[in-house]
């Protein structure tokens, strides 16, 4: 599918083999190793929507913008979750754009992703910065609605070397997998909306796809320690899936304050400063324990994320009506005079 400006020298469409020959005599030739990996990636998406049932669908899908056969930006169209119900769309500017606003390509962009997509898609998840207004008023404009904010962090550069602090008594840390995937749902659960929860619909399976390196449950045995409990999640790292491999990790936690992370949370952040030290950790802005804990530790507050969704999922109206209203109606309907009612006999003074 491609769609056209009333410009012909604006041309959006899927990555073709075409594009590639253009970066051949430009200064975009450091793009050519990705966008070949990135359309050998999309024929082995094409077959993951051949067999549903058989192939998990985790290639993306490249979309491009061209001028004049130069490549000005790229669209990448993610599974969000594996029954590939909900997509992540990401963007990249690859060149400034000469003819045309940035606006302009944007908005194609993401025009053909939502109506060109995946057969199975329903829904879209798209992250971008909360100042960058006019991505979005792009996105606003094509039904997409803020469903969450985010605050980030990124760690100072260490001056000192930090050296493994212990976990406190009856807290452990492990990683994610089959066993520890549910434990870490609830948390998942219990940080977003049901509107959110509605348009990404994901299952617990999903989060094994942002298990890694620096990424975790951090688990306790209950309220007592040697209690012999059932283990408990307290909080997690999972991290986000991005095109350019960026390590950002989110940090879950239940909706109440658990009062072992005022030891934990410290131990927890800068273990993952010491696996990842280039990495983003992001949380709810509306957090403002977590946020006050990470900043006493001197990580760097970078600027607030939103994430935006749009769904085409509707409401399942009743075929029927309530059973409860029938007996009623058959109830009333028996009090309803069949025949003018008879005089009632009056006894006279005897």
């Amino acid at each position: 599918m491609e769609v056209e400006s009333a410009s012909s020298s604006l041309q959006v469409e899927p990555l073709r083999a075409v594009h590639l020959s253009w970066l051949q005599a430009t200064d975009q030739t450091l793009l050519l190793p990705r966008l070949q990996s990135l359309l050998v990636r999309g024929w082995l998406a094409q077959a993951e929507s051949l067999f549903p049932g058989l192939l998990l669908n985790r290639q993306p899908l490249a979309l491009v913008a061209s001028e004049d056969q130069s490549l000005r930006s790229l669209l990448l169209s993610r599974p969000h979750n594996r029954q590939a119900s909900c997509w992540r769309l990401e963007l990249q500017t690859l060149s400034p754009p000469s003819q045309h606003s940035q606006g302009d390509l944007n908005r194609a962009l993401f025009k053909l992703a939502l109506t060109g997509g995946h057969a199975r898609s329903r829904s879209w998840v798209v992250r971008c910065s909360a100042s960058d207004n006019v991505q979005i008023g792009i996105l606003r404009e094509l039904g997409f609605q803020p469903i969450r904010t985010f605050r980030r962090w990124r760690p100072q550069p260490a001056t000192t070397t930090l050296h493994p602090t212990p976990w406190p008594q009856g807290c452990s840390w492990v990683p994610i997998n089959r066993q520890s995937a549910p434990l870490l749902w609830a948390l998942d659960q219990a940080s977003t909306t049901s509107h959110q929860r509605q348009i990404v619909d994901r299952h617990p399976i999903d989060l094994l796809d942002q298990a890694g390196a620096g990424s975790g449950v951090l688990l306790t045995s209950g309220q007592l320690p040697n209690d012999g409990s059932s283990p408990v999640a307290i909080a997690g790292l999972v991290r986000q899936q991005r095109s350019d491999d960026a390590q950002v990790f989110e940090l879950l936690r239940g909706p109440a304050w658990d009062q072992r992370l005022d030891a934990a949370l410290p131990v927890l952040v800068n273990q993952l400063k010491e696996l990842c030290p280039q990495a983003t950790l992001v949380c709810n802005s509306e957090d403002s324990i977590v946020a006050a804990q990470i900043d006493s530790l001197g990580w760097h507050s970078m600027d607030d994320e939103l994430l935006l969704g749009r769904s085409l999922w509707r409401r399942q109206t009743q075929a029927r009506r309530l059973q409860a209203t029938r007996p009623l109606e058959s109830m009333l309907g028996r009090l309803q005079p069949q025949q003018p009612p008879l005089p009632t006999p009056v006894l006279g003074r005897r």
